[in-house]
């Protein structure tokens, strides 16, 4: 049997275990992210409510007027974690509430009531996508996020 998928994904799992960002900060302008490509991004809500933004958010989705991530039923201050190889400033437009109503994003514009923050992890440009996707799986592993799905390695 080949084991081309398997070494090459054993592979990606040790680089991710010993990649760490180039920088992190939190989110203060949008400008801010200009010029990065690839990043991770979490969205925590700030002094609120974690099951009453949980009842929010599961009756903003149920109107269906914008497409959202999965409600993994389990309220957390850790509201989203996500990332992205390649515009991360267009995601995080998305999760505000300014992208397109068929983008699954949080929307937070339409239905948040609450304060957040975001916290940006930059990485290298040259950081394969697939060790990025990792690095967010574990992240989203350990943080328990109350919305999105597990990552791509965890469908």
């Amino acid at each position: 049997m080949k084991t081309e998928y398997s070494d090459r994904l054993i592979n990606s799992c040790k680089v991710a275990k010993h990649t760490d960002p180039i920088r992190e900060f939190e989110l203060q302008d949008l400008g801010d992210l200009d010029g990065i490509g690839k990043a991770i991004y979490i969205i925590e809500e700030v002094d609120g409510d974690i099951y009453q933004t949980s009842t929010d958010f599961s009756e903003y989705k149920e109107k269906r007027e914008r497409l959202c991530p999965k409600d993994n039923k389990a309220p957390s201050p850790i509201m989203y974690v996500g990332s992205s190889a390649t515009n991360v400033r267009k995601r995080i437009e998305q999760h505000k509430g300014g992208g397109n109503s068929k983008t699954y994003a949080l929307h937070l514009k339409w239905w948040f009531k609450g304060e957040y923050k975001i916290t940006i992890k930059e990485y290298p440009d040259d950081l394969d996508k697939r060790v990025l996707q990792i690095i967010e799986d574990n992240l989203s592993y350990n943080l328990k996020p109350a919305f999105g799905k597990k990552g791509g390695n965890n469908k």
